[in-house]
């Protein structure tokens, strides 16, 4: 059996994944910290609306990242990883809105 020499070519996309999964764990702490915090105070029925955007951008991200073309070792994981990084990029702003929207609207 020989390798094909074509698949020397191709990108391999599981380091660069690995880094964004990472990034997009340290970026949801903040988020999900506050959630929890307020979920534990207030109660999830009324904070039902920012907890299903806690978990639901992420999940967005990675179902449409899954469809993303990338062609190489690993590619698929890496639509994956970029699309839930995106996602808590989307959650840190989203918590820098709130932060905003309480400090300004005492």
């Amino acid at each position: 059996m020989t390798a094909d020499i074509s698949d020397l070519d191709e990108r391999n996309y599981r380091p660069f994944a690995s880094i964004l999964l990472l990034l997009s764990a340290l970026l949801m702490v903040m988020p999900v910290r506050r959630v929890m915090i307020e979920v534990s105070e207030y109660g999830l029925r009324q904070l039902l609306v920012p907890t299903l955007i806690l978990i639901g951008l992420p999940a967005l991200g990675a179902f449409i990242g899954a469809f993303l073309k990338f062609q190489g070792s690993g590619s698929r994981f890496f639509g994956v990883a970029l699309g839930v990084f995106v996602g808590s990029v989307g959650l840190m702003a989203l918590l820098a809105y709130w932060f905003y929207y309480s400090v300004t609207h005492i």
